[in-house]
C-alpha cells in the first residue's frame, strides 16, 4: 500500500488525465446496491472492477442510508460487498452499526489512481434522515475525508465529496449540512465535490431548496420513477406530457440555482427492471436522446447518470458504453459560457417522435 503522502500526490498528477467537471461528456453510474441480481442479472462486482474501463468518469458509493445508528454512528450498505446485516465476516465498529470495508478502501484508492471521482452517496429510498446538520457533516468529514476518526469504514482512503439523494423529507437542515460541508472542504488539501440527486418534477419537492440555497457543482436528474418528466416521455410536446430538461435548463439560465455553473445530469435507469419499466428507454434511444439534449443545452449539460452499475454492465449491449460513446460525440471541455447565451434549439428529430414500444 502507498503511503498516504505519496498517494496524494500520484492522485493529483494523476487526476489531471480524469475527470473534468467542464466536459459535456461525462459519465455517473450509481454502485453498491447490486439492483441488477433482482433482474436475474449477475451480482455486482467489487468496486475496482469497474474502474479499469474509461467509460464512467465518476461513481456514486450508495448508500449511506442511515445518518444517526447505533452509538451515533451512520450506517452503510452495499449489499454483496459490504454489508454486516447480510454477511457475519463483515466487521463493523465496537458499539456501532458501522461497517469497516477494507478492500472498498482499497478500491477507492485504485479507481482514484484511474482517474475516477468517488462520491459517497447520502441517502436513498429508504433513508433514515435523523441527525443534525453540525454533528453529521463533521462526521462524515472525519470518517471519510481529511478529518480524523479512529473508526474509519475505508481506512485512509479519502472520498472525492459527497452525493444528496434525499428522496424523502429529512429531519436534518439540508441546507446547513451542505454549508458545513463546503467550509469543511475548504480547509482541505484536494478539490471536493458536492452532489445532489433531485427528481426530474421541477422544483424537486425534497432538494428544490438545496439547490437553490447551497453551492451544488452537479445535479444528477433522475428522469425515471416520475411519469410525465420521464425519459420515455422524451420528444412528446411539452407540458404536461414530456420529458422536462428545458425546465431545468431555463433555471439554471434565469439563476434560480446558488451555482450558476451547476451542471446538469441527464439520469436514466440502465435496466428494464432497474426502476419503474414505463420509465426505461432503449440504449440507442438514450443514446439519442442524449446526443440531442448534448447540442441543444450547451451550457448546462454536463452528462449523464445510470442507476446502477449491476444493471449497465449486466445488460447487452453494455448501456454505460453506450452512453459514452453517445456523449463522446459531441464531447467539448472548457469554462462555462455562463449565462450570456440562451441554449434554445428547435428540437430535432427525435424530439418530434414517440419512441417505439
Amino acid at each position: 500500500m502507498l503511503p498516504t503522502i505519496l498517494f496524494g500526490l500520484l492522485y493529483t498528477a494523476l487526476g489531471v488525465l480524469g475527470f473534468d467537471m467542464s466536459c459535456n461528456s461525462n459519465l455517473a453510474v450509481y454502485w453498491g446496491q447490486n439492483s441488477g441480481a433482482s433482474g436475474s442479472l449477475p451480482y455486482q462486482k467489487p468496486l475496482g472492477t469497474y474502474c479499469d474501463d474509461s467509460n464512467v468518469d465518476i461513481i456514486l458509493l450508495s448508500f449511506l442510508y442511515i445518518l444517526k445508528g447505533t452509538g451515533g454512528y451512520p450506517v452503510l450498505n452495499f449489499a454483496n460487498i459490504c454489508d454486516y446485516t447480510t454477511n457475519s465476516s463483515v466487521p463493523a465498529f465496537p458499539g456501532t452499526q458501522l461497517m469497516h470495508c477494507s478492500d472498498m478502501g482499497r478500491d477507492i484508492k485504485y479507481c482514484q489512481s484511474k482517474g475516477k471521482v468517488i462520491l459517497l452517496s447520502i441517502g436513498g429510498a429508504t433513508a433514515q434522515l435523523n441527525s443534525d446538520a453540525a454533528t453529521f457533516s463533521q462526521q462524515v468529514w472525519d470518517l471519510f475525508m481529511e478529518g480524523s476518526s479512529p473508526y474509519r469504514p475505508f481506512d485512509d482512503a479519502i472520498i472525492d465529496g459527497v452525493d444528496l439523494d434525499f428522496e424523502q423529507s429529512s429531519q436534518m437542515n439540508i441546507i446547513q449540512f451542505a454549508n458545513n460541508m463546503n467550509q469543511l472542504f475548504k480547509s482541505g488539501t484536494r478539490k471536493y465535490y458536492l452532489t445532489a440527486a433531485p427528481q426530474c418534477p421541477f422544483p424537486d419537492a425534497n432538494l428544490g431548496n438545496l439547490l437553490a440555497q447551497a453551492y451544488v457543482d452537479m445535479a444528477f436528474i433522475q428522469f425515471y420513477n416520475s411519469g410525465w418528466c420521464d425519459n420515455s416521455k422524451y420528444g412528446l410536446p411539452r407540458w404536461p406530457q414530456s420529458m422536462n430538461y428545458y425546465m431545468w435548463d431555463a433555471a439554471w439560465h434565469n439563476n434560480t440555482f446558488a451555482n450558476p455553473n451547476m451542471k446538469l445530469y441527464v439520469g436514466a435507469t440502465a435496466g428494464q427492471n432497474a426502476g419503474n419499466p414505463s420509465s426505461y428507454v432503449s440504449p440507442d434511444f438514450f443514446a439519442s436522446e442524449l446526443q440531442e439534449l448534448q447540442g441543444n443545452y450547451t451550457d448546462s449539460f454536463g452528462g449523464a447518470m445510470l442507476w446502477d452499475m449491476s444493471w449497465a454492465y449486466g445488460s447487452t449491449p453494455n448501456y454505460a458504453a453506450n452512453a459514452k460513446q453517445a456523449l463522446m460525440r459531441g464531447s467539448k471541455c472548457g469554462s462555462t459560457q455562463g449565462n450570456c447565451c440562451s441554449s434554445k434549439v428547435p428540437s430535432p428529430s427525435l424530439s418530434r417522435r414517440r419512441r417505439s414500444s
